[in-house]
């Protein structure tokens, strides 16, 4: 008999070890398939489909398993202590104590006596197609609370330096603080002028104390999901530019929240050198002025960035789209709001604003 005849029964063991071998890889592959498809999606961000039929350019925060602590960037942190609300007077050149102080007290504590969600802005206009005035006249007013905040501690730490027994050191001392008095007033006139102008958009109530804007701006990255959005549609050349731009304004509005961090810690340096008379008084004058340098183009980038945004999202969202999902589509996680029934309608009460705004990406 030839070695290399194969008899009929030879053959059909082969061909059912064969046929055993595949059904098993079948079943292995049907059983794995779901099991990877499962692992891939949670690795991706939920895209929850928006009300005109795209995809929500909301990416949700990634949630800390137990036992880990979120990472904040440096600028999300900065903003958030940037719009804390002032616990001192607006001027501190009154004496404690005194008849100016509690006046000054007043003053402070009128300046937060309205807020104002955004939800609260979009509905109360009752017009969607005024969605990006008001949005942007919004983020305009937090820019000058921001600066508010920020100029008001940079006249309180030049006035608490000592300025030593030298005439010179005295004389240069007045000229920083009367600069950051014209600061500090440049900053008030500069909010109420856009405090107005959102309250001439939202229609608020003439009596109505100027808003407070309790909403925080995003200062973390923004996923546009624009190839999806714009895959069966055309796109307007501003759009494409903000989406080619926003990944570079994040990038400057970290790198200005670095620049003043390190200027906060150059003045402390700066200071306690010169208590031990090490540094002249040029120097923590010259610190002062890259602190509030720094601050002012931080908040400018900020201001832009969002701006920018608002002026995305409109593109994408129709007018069918609800205020409150126009909303998270520019921070994520507004703060909600509905109208009181006209007779159990009372004073608003300040709600509880979170410590850092949670970012629409990761």
């Amino acid at each position: 008999m030839n070695g290399s005849h194969v008899s009929p029964a030879g053959a059909r063991y082969r061909y059912d070890a064969m046929m055993t071998m595949l059904r098993f890889f079948l079943l292995f592959m049907l059983c794995t398939t779901p099991l990877l498809a499962v692992v891939r999606a949670e690795d991706q961000p939920v895209r929850e489909p928006a009300a005109d039929g795209t995809v929500s350019v909301v990416s949700p925060p990634s949630t800390a398993s137990q036992g880990e602590t979120a990472i904040v960037s440096v600028a999300t942190d900065l903003l958030s202590r940037s719009l804390e609300p002032l616990e001192s007077g607006l001027n501190s050149d009154a004496p404690a104590g005194g008849p100016s102080a509690t006046a000054n007290a007043a003053a402070s504590a009128a300046v937060y006596a309205r807020p104002l969600p955004l939800v609260e802005a979009l509905e109360r206009s009752g017009d969607r197609s005024r969605r990006l005035w008001i949005s942007q006249a919004y983020w305009k007013v937090s820019a000058g609370f921001a600066m508010l905040r920020w100029s008001t501690e940079a006249l309180e730490r030049l006035e608490m330096i000592a300025p030593g027994g030298d005439p010179h050191d005295r004389a240069v001392l007045d000229v920083a603080a009367s600069a950051a008095r014209a600061d500090l007033a440049d900053a008030r006139a500069e909010l109420v002028a856009a405090q107005q102008e959102l309250v001439d958009l939202v229609r608020l109530p003439a009596g109505d104390p100027l808003p407070w804007p309790v909403d925080r701006p995003l200062a973390g990255p923004y996923q546009t999901h624009f190839e999806a959005l714009f895959a069966t549609r055309p796109a307007p050349g501003r759009i494409r530019a903000i989406v080619r731009m926003l990944p570079s304004k994040h990038e400057a509005l970290e790198a200005r929240a670095a620049a003043v961090v390190a200027a906060q810690k150059a003045m402390q340096m700066a200071e306690a050198a010169h208590a031990k008379g090490q540094r002249p008084i040029e120097a923590v004058t010259a610190a002062h002025a890259a602190v509030t340098g720094q601050q002012r183009e931080f908040v400018k980038v900020m201001k832009a960035y969002n701006l920018d945004i608002a002026e995305y999202a409109m593109a994408v969202a129709d007018l069918s789209v609800p205020d409150d999902r126009f909303v998270s589509m520019l921070i994520g996680t507004p703060i909600q709001w509905r109208p009181e029934p006209a007779a159990t309608q009372q004073a608003p009460t300040p709600p509880t604003v979170p410590l850092s705004p949670l970012s629409p990406a990761n």
